[in-house]
């Protein structure tokens, strides 16, 4: 729960607004981003909420279900095999009490998030970014059960570590399915190719989105270094996924199309070696699973 808190936040379930990005005086807003579609209210109001030094799981369930179509919508997910649940859930209080706080929230950022993506996904290549976000929150969840780590953190963690790249796609759907088509094609450095043509990467789009949010800075630099080089000096979320994303590049869940994903070896050479040793080498089995769940989001 540490990894979740925040300063206290005032927060009221009766505003049923989309949330806007706050914009700061000091930082103006990177021209690629400007005017981007509201982030669903829902994720921001929760984080908020659970950031609260004595989180009232009821006020928590009541922000969910202020709004019954999005409330029914979260049902579905979590009763869906995307989240491979042992009972069926009801309600949104029965999924909290059941499930735990941190559960419910890795679910509700699934639904929003899709929601904020939604419009983009009619076109094929995006489908594939929003797939890849998923499955890698699904495999940062993996490894983070095998690190003894905090495995809800790492799913929500490994959702929106390319929410860059979801802003993006939604602001500019044709032109960054287009952005894909040629990295992958030539073989172009994908972040290379975005700072050309947007002034930034998705790591720093994403990392700017998050500063305007109410989430916590670990997310921020997860999002922002993710793809960096890092240290072996210890091994943190930062870490994990980083190696959940390359994973899912190397089990055939990544964004550039034709493009070959790194080895296996390669993409979990940071994890530790008892953790390595816990998920074992079916490697087939990985990618099957994770198909699987993926294929009800479909």
């Amino acid at each position: 729960m540490d990894a979740w808190r925040l300063p206290p936040v005032r927060s009221s379930v009766t505003e049923l607004q989309t949330e806007p990005l706050q914009k700061t005086p000091a930082k103006q807003t990177p021209w690629a981003l400007d005017e981007l579609p509201p982030f669903p209210w829902v994720a921001t109001r929760l984080m908020a909420t659970v950031s609260k030094e004595d989180v009232d799981i009821h006020e928590v369930g009541k922000l969910i279900a202020a709004d019954p179509v999005f409330a029914t919508r979260v049902l579905q997910l979590a009763n869906s095999p995307l989240f491979a649940l042992e009972r069926q859930v009801r309600t949104i209080s029965h999924a909290i009490i059941l499930l735990g706080l941190d559960r419910v929230k890795a679910i509700t950022f699934t639904r929003a998030l899709e929601d904020f993506v939604a419009p983009a996904l009619n076109i094929q290549a995006l489908r594939a970014c929003w797939q890849n976000c998923l499955a890698v929150a699904l495999l940062s969840e993996k490894l983070a059960r095998a690190s003894r780590m905090d495995a809800d953190y790492a799913y929500v963690a490994g959702l929106l570590r390319d929410i860059g790249r979801l802003a993006l796609l939604v602001k500019y759907p044709e032109l960054y399915s287009n952005l894909l088509a040629v990295s992958g094609e030539q073989k172009l450095d994908l972040l290379m190719m975005e700072r050309e043509r947007f002034g930034m990467d998705h790591c720093e789009a994403g990392a700017w989105l998050m500063h305007q949010l109410p989430f916590p800075a670990e997310l921020a630099d997860i999002i922002s270094n993710h793809h960096k080089e890092l240290d072996d000096d210890s091994f943190s979320m930062l870490h994990l996924v980083q190696c959940a994303d390359r994973l899912g590049d190397a089990l055939g869940f990544g964004v550039l199309p034709g493009v070959p994903g790194p080895s296996i070896e390669f993409a979990l050479e940071h994890l530790p070696e008892a953790a390595r040793a816990r998920i074992g080498d079916d490697h087939e089995r990985w990618k099957t699973d994770v198909a699987a769940r993926l294929q009800s989001w479909r």
